[in-house]
């Protein structure tokens, strides 16, 4: 007499079947999950596992040159500043370390915020270093004039842009526009949304 196979749904899997999966099994894929998981996430932040962002693999020249790695993550937004060499930026802290950042903007932000991007305070921070948008020359950002409110559209979405001089900066409101224009040293807490157009960062 033939014997007729069990009842299978769509899947293949007998409808019958009511057995309970392996509680060893369980926790065994439960925890591979999570130390993949684990793995994954601080890959892509660039932490390191003693706490709190890991620098640049090489420091800045003097001269300011950046000398960005092709394993370097922006410490704000973990993407690779390797892949924006337009709008590539840095910070140098007092012990010699650098961060590098995918953008002016989020460079902006872990100058303002380094107790919360860097894992610094702001007495350890040393030099910020910015490409002007139209030379191209790698400069302190203290000593630029900053555009918001721009046509310009960068890594992290409408850019803030460095700029070398006063007619750089008028060159670059004909072309782009400029809602905005700024020195570092005018931006705080307190201004940051309405001089950048972006909101701050949550601690």
């Amino acid at each position: 007499m033939m014997t007729m196979p069990p009842a299978c749904d769509k899947s293949g899997f007998d409808k019958n079947d009511r057995r309970t999966p392996n509680p060893v099994y369980l926790v065994r894929s439960s925890l591979f999950f999570g130390i993949l998981c684990l793995a994954v996430a601080i890959g892509a932040r660039g932490v390191c596992l003693a706490g709190g962002p890991t620098p640049g693999q090489q420091p800045l020249a003097p001269d300011g040159e950046m000398r960005i790695s092709p394993e370097d993550r922006c410490p704000v937004c973990a993407m690779l500043p390797i892949r924006y060499p337009r709008f590539a930026a840095a910070i140098e802290l007092q012990e010699g370390p650098t961060y590098y950042f995918c953008s002016p903007g989020c460079m902006l932000n872990a100058w303002l915020h380094p107790d919360i991007f860097l894992g610094a305070t702001a007495v350890q921070l040393k030099r910020p270093v910015v490409l002007t948008y139209l030379s191209g020359e790698a400069l302190d950002a203290r000593h630029v004039f900053w555009v918001s409110g721009s046509d310009v559209i960068g890594p992290m979405g409408p850019a803030l842009v460095p700029l070398k001089d006063p007619t750089h900066l008028e060159a670059f409101r004909r072309r782009h526009g400029a809602k905005h224009v700024f020195r570092l040293d005018e931006l705080n807490h307190a201004n940051w949304e309405t001089l950048t157009g972006k909101r701050p960062p949550r601690p």
